[in-house]
């Protein structure tokens, strides 16, 4: 399902994000994310660095396995594995738009080669820029449901698919980014 933001993030181009991620494994994700999602996204989406956690369109942080954010008293709970090769994210909706959105990694992911670290992190912000469900997956690219983690930080949808990275988006995913930003 697709959800658009409110207008005022809409109109501003950018989510502002706050890093509660900069640690262990993930410390350096936060910082690649910034530099390489507006590309990512063919310029729909730039993302802004928000050290507020209450000002932030998003939260990001990690997960040992049940996590939690809360929303003008609406609690959302993110529960998977902490050794999962992927995160969640929990979107918060008002009529039809979303307001705010909680991406939560896991703690110690099975693959965690910095490459599979920059996919399951950017793959959860498409999550969070409004493609709420898995049903807006696309077969390749960032946003497939089910990658193949390869040695050496590789990714790819299915043997003799193209390889990430570099990260990229399939035309499926950006044409409901577009739809959406």
């Amino acid at each position: 399902m697709q959800v658009p933001w409110i207008d005022s993030v809409k109109s501003a181009g950018y989510l502002t994000v706050y890093n509660g991620i900069d640690q262990g494994k993930w410390s350096g994700v936060f910082k690649y994310l910034l530099h390489n999602f507006t590309t990512l996204t063919n310029k729909k989406i730039d993302l802004k660095a928000e050290k507020d956690i209450n000002a932030a369109n998003v939260v990001m942080q990690i997960s040992d396995g049940v996590g939690s954010y809360t929303y003008e008293g609406t609690t959302g709970k993110a529960v998977f594995s902490a050794t999962a090769a992927h995160g969640k994210t929990l979107p918060f909706q008002r009529d039809g738009r979303m307001e705010k959105a909680a991406v939560f990694l896991p703690k110690a992911p099975t693959y965690d080669h910095k490459n599979h670290l920059y996919f399951i992190a950017a793959h959860e912000l498409i999550h969070a820029a409004g493609l709420v469900t898995n049903d807006e997956h696309g077969s390749d690219g960032v946003f497939m449901n089910l990658p193949n983690f390869l040695p050496g930080g590789k990714v790819n949808a299915q043997q003799g698919s193209k390889e990430m990275p570099p990260l990229f988006l399939d035309s499926k995913t950006h044409s409901a980014l577009g739809a959406i930003w």
